[in-house]
């Protein structure tokens, strides 16, 4: 594995651009805006720039930011920090801060219209701390495929994602349902130290021992109580017994005609399953009153013995359309597609977690497809493991729910988006706010209810009084305290 952390991604399409082709003169700054100092400058692009069109974008949107900075040190960020916050004293406004690490966020907060784009990709080192690879130190940049093809050698994988061009500094901090969610928990779960820069610029180490709170919200707070650049991770062992991190991997596709009873079934199936087993859904409506489902069904491990039983109860869920198994390296569920996003998900998504897998569940989901504005639905099995860390634990509350849900919505607008999600939305009893594009108040209370957000909002009230981050899906400031954020 690479010893120093700071390496650059071999993913990233801006980076050994000279700098007539796409990086901004030491001079530079904007009209109205005060002049950065040389070093920060060196890592802007601005839209006069030929770099601008790979870096100005994330997955869900299209951004037309004033100047995105590309630091490849965490002096940078300070820097980028410091100059974002003056920006905002002299234009007296909030002008946009967007924090960014793959670009790959669904709620499209990575970027925006006539702000500042702090974009960690260059910073994308990977440092073991022991010879097994069991801790390893990656930097925010990093994404969650490459990760995923670096440890792979010390048969070691963490859950992540279902994509690899996801950033760890976003999902390390937002959440992780990945494939090993039932087995491993959430990828949150396994962040044992944050490198952390804090709107006043300062920078430092996290953890249980020092600033425990700070520690607390930044898995599961995402950015609201600052910018993580570097993270150390505990990495479970698969345990393959070919090495190489593999895993068995179980694609199903059935056709089916009572949506409400399968998805009961599937439920009862993956909910009396062994932890290393975990299942992802994917449902579309077939019409007729049909439905379509796919499953990703993933054994956490090489053991083919324990693993057959399972899988094979899987095929009586349902009349099968298609089936395999095989087993494959874990790096080939996460590929990874580069780095340069420029809104390819033309559309909107709505997420929500639920306590049970169960026939209503179903229902609410069938009641969904069938809305002319949904595209997709999917279904990912939690419990086990997630739900073995208390709900205090960490910023993410959602520890009981045992399946999340999520609708691919077409762009028809916000009140169609709300109609066709609504039975979903009632059943839920919380959200993965890093899963959808709705970044309304009331999503953000849902994503961190009662004590939990009451604490979070507590330690960004001490951390970020002025609210410099503010993008995206975060708590609004308590009433009382409204006067001292403008």
């Amino acid at each position: 594995m690479n010893g120093s952390v700071g390496t650059r991604s071999t993913n990233d399409p801006a980076v050994g651009l000279p700098p007539s082709a796409g990086w901004l003169a030491p001079g530079w700054h904007a009209p109205g805006w005060p002049a950065p100092d040389p070093e920060l400058s060196r890592t802007a692009v601005s839209a006069a720039d030929g770099a601008y069109t790979q870096v100005r974008s994330s997955y869900m949107r299209v951004g037309s930011p004033r100047v995105v900075f590309r630091p490849t040190t965490e002096e940078d960020v300070q820097r980028a920090v410091r100059y974002a916050a003056e920006v905002r004293r002299v234009a007296g406004e909030p002008v946009p801060l967007s924090v960014r690490s793959g670009g790959h966020g669904i709620s499209g907060a990575s970027t925006n219209d006539g702000g500042i784009v702090i974009d960690l990709a260059r910073m994308a080192g990977i440092e073991s701390l022991d010879a097994s690879a069991s801790m390893v130190r990656v930097e925010a940049g990093t994404t969650w495929g490459e990760l995923a093809t670096r440890l792979a050698p010390y048969d070691r994988a963490l859950t992540s994602g279902n994509v690899g061009g996801t950033g760890v500094g976003g999902i390390a901090t937002a959440g992780g349902i990945g494939y090993f969610a039932r087995s491993q928990g959430l990828t949150l779960d396994h962040v044992r130290r944050v490198r952390v820069v804090t709107a006043d610029a300062a920078v430092r180490w996290v953890d249980a021992e020092h600033d425990p709170d700070l520690f607390w919200a930044l898995r599961g707070g995402a950015t609201q109580a600052g910018i993580g650049v570097c993270f150390e991770l505990d990495v479970p062992a698969i345990g393959s017994a070919s090495g190489g991190a593999t895993v068995l991997h179980q694609e199903v596709e059935y056709l089916v005609d009572d949506l409400a009873g399968f998805v009961r079934d599937w439920g009862d199936w993956i909910g009396g399953a062994p932890r290393a087993a975990e299942s992802f859904l994917m449902l579309q409506d077939a019409g007729v009153g049909r439905t379509v489902v796919r499953a990703q069904n993933v054994w956490a491990n090489h053991d083919t013995a324990a693993a057959i039983p399972v899988l094979e109860a899987a095929l009586n869920l349902g009349p099968v359309l298609h089936q395999q198994a095989r087993a494959v390296p874990y790096p080939h569920l996460v590929p990874s597609f580069g780095r340069s996003h420029t809104r390819q998900q033309r559309l909107e998504m709505r997420a929500a977690l639920v306590d049970r897998a169960d026939r209503e569940l179903g229902e609410a989901m069938a009641a969904a497809l069938r809305h002319r504005a949904t595209m997709l639905g999917e279904l990912r099995a939690l419990g086990a493991a997630v739900s073995d860390v208390p709900a205090e634990a960490t910023a993410w509350a959602g520890r009981h729910q045992e399946v999340f849900a999520a609708t691919w919505i077409q762009p028809l607008g916000q009140d169609l988006a709300d109609e066709s999600f609504r039975t979903l939305q009632e059943l839920s009893t919380g959200t993965y706010g890093a899963y959808s594009t709705d970044v309304r108040a009331g999503e953000a209370e849902r994503a961190w209810p009662g004590a939990t957000g009451e604490r979070l909002r507590h330690i960004a009230d001490r951390v970020d009084p002025g609210r410099l981050f503010d993008a995206g899906l975060v708590l609004a400031p308590r009433a009382r305290d409204l006067h001292k954020h403008g």
